[in-house]
């Protein structure tokens, strides 16, 4: 039997409840790396009481080594009760981005999401995407075998699934997705959307490596 080469494979989405997992994102055949992880009381109430006060909030922020996520919020918003602890928390997500892949600068997004912002599945032009849900529904995404690739290079065609093909990640959980940029990716980028928000606004915070 002949066994394709790893970039050959079908990707594959890695799921585990310790950080390590994520070192998976650098296996070939993996596009998708998730560490499901619960948020500390603190966190959820920072992230309860930001949605509640800025009703949207949209912020592109640049970080380079030793910047705080501080810097994207508003000031009034570092007076909430748990603020401290959430921006501990994203800290460390950003350290632990930052030491994963050594970019020279990360770029923070941080959304709060009343609407779907992006309803159809697509892939990301980017090497990986870093995306957390700190408060709302996670992101969505579709594993391989329910893809429907583009037969040549282009756009990625209407994906026709069924609710139960779409998986979704855990609030709280820390997604690696890889896109296609990635060196050796190319039409093999996750496929995902934002889903609806539901009963409550979404806080989303997504890294990039500059």
């Amino acid at each position: 039997m002949t066994l394709q080469p790893p970039a050959l494979e079908t990707p594959m989405a890695i799921v585990g409840d310790q950080a390590e997992c994520l070192t998976d994102i650098f296996r070939n055949e993996v596009n998708l790396a998730v560490w499901n992880r619960s948020l500390r009381p603190g966190v959820t109430r920072f992230a309860k009481a930001l949605t509640a006060s800025a009703g949207q909030l949209e912020r592109f922020v640049s970080l380079s080594d030793g910047d705080s996520v501080a810097v994207a919020l508003p000031h009034w918003a570092l007076n909430l009760d748990g603020a401290e602890a959430w921006v501990a928390d994203t800290d460390e997500v950003i350290d632990m981005y930052r030491c994963l892949f050594e970019p020279d600068a990360v770029g923070l997004r941080l959304h709060i999401l009343s609407g779907t912002m992006c309803p159809r599945f697509h892939v990301d032009r980017v090497p990986v995407r870093l995306l957390c849900t700190y408060q709302g529904t996670g992101t969505e995404w579709l594993r391989e075998s329910r893809v429907t690739r583009p037969d040549s290079p282009g756009p990625l065609p209407d994906q026709s699934v069924d609710t139960s093909d779409i998986e979704r990640l855990a609030t709280g959980a820390i997604g690696l997705l890889k896109g296609e940029a990635w060196e050796g990716n190319e039409g093999r980028g996750l496929v995902h959307r934002s889903p609806a928000p539901g009963d409550h606004p979404r806080l989303v915070l997504a890294l990039d490596w500059l």
